[in-house]
């Protein structure tokens, strides 16, 4: 856990070792007055007479002692701190970098609650590691070290006679450790699972409640917060036996010291003074062994933790080139692009190009393989062969945050976040001023319904945009890309959510995003689509045909019996069956 924790520490790691420097001279001093009990034992228990002013000495040199460990408690509880909160800034900051550069297929492999528990509830689990249990894992191992020299500087067997149960307790705490990673893995399993089921609960209450789900759902949710409690339960339960058999073995010591040293003594060898001190100072040896044990399940559950967070860390990201060119042109070319998913093939040896300021459309059945192409352009994914090239450049040669400069997309699935509207078109643009927002909201028509709301701009639409409805999101979403006014704007079906009254206001807004770019349209209506300059029909993970819409119609293909099919469908109505 320690090497893990300076791995996270980062550039910080020079404060973790001062602080753990000031905690051992903390240490020094806890053990120092054991030194004064020592030689008042020594010098004036058996005395005949009783030094006073030599006692009061003693007594003084204890009090320094006590003063100076509190000012390095201090000293080291701040460099603790200080320390632990700027790494655990840092950690969530570079957890959302790192994140956010990897590719899209480690979150289709994740849980909804997974990241939330590794950024929130791993990320906060850990915070007493550098802040409390690494300086008290130091003062566990010093404090006693010190007083075992001490005790070998008086007395070598009774020293091995204090130390012998140390082994049989390091036995055990090993069986102790094993069975606390594995219950702390389950209960991060668990965690995990609590988290998610409780996301998705919320997230789909409309869907359960319209469908009277909400009982299964809700069961759902109870079971996964129930096998969360049973877990933790089982953290304390099935561990309290080990731990108490750890904490005996220590007490153990004490009575091997006991008669060992009046054998000694009574043979003797040994002093009576000396065997006092031993009795005296024995005890605090153990002592801060046994306070270990008070907070080892807190500490293994850290330790699943910090490896939650290492693994994330450890996924690679999507590598960065080195050089990283301008571009100057902003057509777009698939060269023998192989791309899987998991173990199957999603697109199949594509070759098409894209030239610039011209429309695209992508048409073809679900999961042939059109949104796969449209988020290769944007380098959410690697291909596995072949080159993807935007104005001439392999996009692998050009640093991601620089592509992605150059594109403007707008999802099927609008995400708005839970802030003001203005804050949302804005995130095309944040420097934008509030004349520009409005001239991209009047550009995608969504100006007017904007003023009609409370707090106009400044309202605030709740996660996720839930205060609006599927073509109000939509239309937000296309003022965010006229905003940000990128040469490449990709559409994944831009009007999935628009009613017929304003597909031709969004399509005149799509006409003037798309003035002057290249665009590319994933289009299911295939009539917004025809007057594309080129249409690419993908099925298979292939580009099966590839044309102007006049051209697919009449050569009896599959885009033409999408469009005949199209064509029946405009004409479909809601009727009784008699």
């Amino acid at each position: 856990m320690i090497k893990k924790l300076y791995q996270l520490a980062d550039e910080r790691r020079n404060l973790l070792n001062k602080g753990a420097i000031l905690t051992l001279i903390d240490a020094v001093f806890a053990a120092s007055p054991l030194f004064f009990i020592y030689l008042t034992i020594n010098e004036e228990l058996f005395a005949e007479s009783v030094n006073f002013q030599r006692v009061m000495l003693y007594v003084a040199g204890m009090a320094v002692c006590f003063l100076l460990r509190w000012v390095f408690l201090q000293w080291s509880t701040r460099v603790f701190y200080r320390v632990g909160f700027d790494m655990l800034t840092d950690l969530r900051i570079r957890l959302g970098e790192h994140i956010r550069k990897l590719p899209m297929g480690f979150f289709s492999k994740r849980r909804a609650g997974d990241l939330n528990s590794v950024v929130n509830w791993d990320v906060q689990n850990i915070q007493n590691i550098p802040t409390y249990v690494f300086p008290r894992l130091i003062e566990t191992v010093a404090v006693p070290a010190f007083i075992a020299a001490f005790l070998f500087f008086l007395d070598w067997r009774m020293a091995l006679a204090t130390l012998v149960v140390l082994p049989i307790a390091a036995v055990v705490m090993r069986a102790v450790m094993k069975s606390l990673d594995r219950l702390a893995k389950i209960r991060a399993e668990s965690s995990v699972e609590a988290n998610s089921r409780m996301i998705e609960y919320v997230q789909g209450i409309q869907i359960s409640k319209s469908f009277n789900q909400t009982g299964s759902k809700l069961q759902r949710f109870e079971q996964a917060l129930r096998h969360y409690k049973q877990t933790n339960i089982d953290l304390v339960v099935k561990l309290s036996f080990p731990i108490v058999a750890f904490v005996m073995v220590l007490e153990l010591g004490f009575a091997i010291i006991l008669p060992i040293g009046f054998y000694l003594f009574l043979g003797g060898t040994l002093m009576l003074k000396t065997l006092l001190i031993f009795l005296v100072l024995g005890l605090q040896l153990y002592n801060p062994i046994k306070n270990m044990a008070s907070y080892m399940p807190e500490l293994r559950i850290m330790d699943a933790s910090l490896g939650r967070i290492q693994a994330v860390l450890n996924e690679k990201p999507l590598p960065e080139p080195d050089g990283d060119p301008q571009l100057s042109r902003f057509d777009i070319e698939f060269k023998d692009v192989w791309f899987k998913y998991e173990d199957a093939d999603v697109l199949k040896g594509v070759n098409f190009s894209i030239p610039q300021n011209t429309i695209t459309a992508l048409v073809g059945p679900s999961g042939a393989g059109k949104t796969t192409i449209a988020h290769l352009i944007a380098r959410f994914w690697d291909v596995n062969s072949g080159e993807v090239r935007v104005g001439g450049h392999n996009i692998k040669d050009m640093k991601t945050d620089r592509l992605l400069s150059y594109i403007a997309m707008v999802f099927q699935d609008v995400y708005l976040f839970n802030d003001s509207i203005i804050a949302n078109i804005r995130f095309g643009n944040r420097d934008a001023t509030k004349e520009e927002v409005t001239a991209a909201a009047k550009a995608a028509h969504c100006h007017e319904f904007i003023e009609n709301l409370p707090d106009g701009y400044n309202t605030v639409i709740g996660e996720g945009g839930a205060t609006l409805s599927g073509g109000e999101k939509q239309r937000i979403s296309i003022a965010r890309a006229i905003l940000k006014d990128a040469p490449i704007v990709i559409l994944d079906e831009a009007t999935a959510y628009v009613d017929p009254e304003n597909e031709i206001l969004i399509q005149e807004a799509i006409n003037s995003l798309v003035e002057s770019r290249t665009l590319v349209i994933i289009a299911h209506r295939l009539s917004t689509i025809a007057a594309a300059d080129q249409i690419l029909v993908i099925d298979q993970g292939k580009v099966i045909e590839q044309g102007r819409h006049a051209e697919l119609v009449s050569n009896g293909e599959l885009y033409s019996r999408f469009w005949e099919k199209r064509q029946k469908a405009r004409g479909w109505k809601v009727a009784r069956v008699q």
